[in-house]
């Protein structure tokens, strides 16, 4: 062998021996990953009411600052970068996406906030920078606790009393009541000779088209444990 085949040679056996770009960018991000997905420091965990029962009770849900969430990117993936893919406005409300990348992973999400005002615009672009997060780990399991809870507000509790969100207007268009949903509305208020976006405004104060999904799955529950009419359609 040659002193041209004896390089050749070694240089293929470094080539053999080094790990790939490709999976050093893999197991690099998989170690990202395990940093954003450490439960939030207790301390930094803040609470806010979720809905309020018929009797009154306040329910509440805990989550983390806009800030807080974009210390843990710093902390964990320094080389965390965001963009504002999109910005528009949907009657009263203003939605923004939002993507994080991080070591070439992509994730969005988005965010909502009233349209009247900027600070409106601002809090929906901290909200879709959280929720976009979210799907990289970070303070996921808060997430859960408020989709759980979410889950069972639809619920009717032991006394019969049907709980309501305190926000029952969708922020997002994906949030938004389905036509499904309004048809069972309709047809269940039509059959107990009820006004369906009287009742809603009475106790969501709102009308119907304006709902959540979640918060229609509540306004069901309420017009399916009514017994007697309670107002004539006009």
């Amino acid at each position: 062998m040659n002193k041209r085949d004896l390089k050749s040679a070694d240089n293929k056996d470094q080539i053999e021996s080094s790990p790939t770009p490709d999976r050093d960018n893999v197991l690099e991000f998989s170690a990202t990953l395990r940093e954003l997905k450490k439960q939030v420091d207790p301390t930094l965990v803040k609470q806010r009411e979720g809905w309020r029962d018929r009797n009154g009770n306040v329910r509440m849900v805990e989550y983390v600052e806009w800030h807080t969430v974009a210390d843990i990117l710093d902390e964990a993936a320094p080389n965390w970068a965001h963009t504002v893919k999109d910005i528009r406005q949907i009657g009263d409300l203003m939605t923004v996406t939002v993507a994080i990348t991080i070591d070439g992973v992509t994730r969005e999400g988005i965010g909502t906030g009233p349209a009247q005002s900027e600070i409106g615009i601002k809090k929906a672009e901290h909200d879709a920078l959280k929720r976009a997060a979210v799907k990289f780990g970070i303070a996921r399991e808060l997430y859960k606790k408020e989709s759980d809870a979410i889950e069972n507000e639809t619920a009717v509790t032991n006394n019969g009393v049907q709980d309501f969100p305190t926000d029952p207007i969708a922020r997002s268009l994906g949030e938004l009541v389905t036509a499904k949903q309004l048809g069972m509305i309709r047809a269940i208020a039509r059959e107990a000779n009820i006004d369906p976006d009287e009742e809603c405004n009475n106790v969501m104060r709102c009308s119907t088209d304006e709902l959540s999904k979640r918060a229609a799955s509540s306004l069901i529950e309420h017009l399916q444990s009514i017994k007697l009419p309670l107002r004539r359609v006009s």
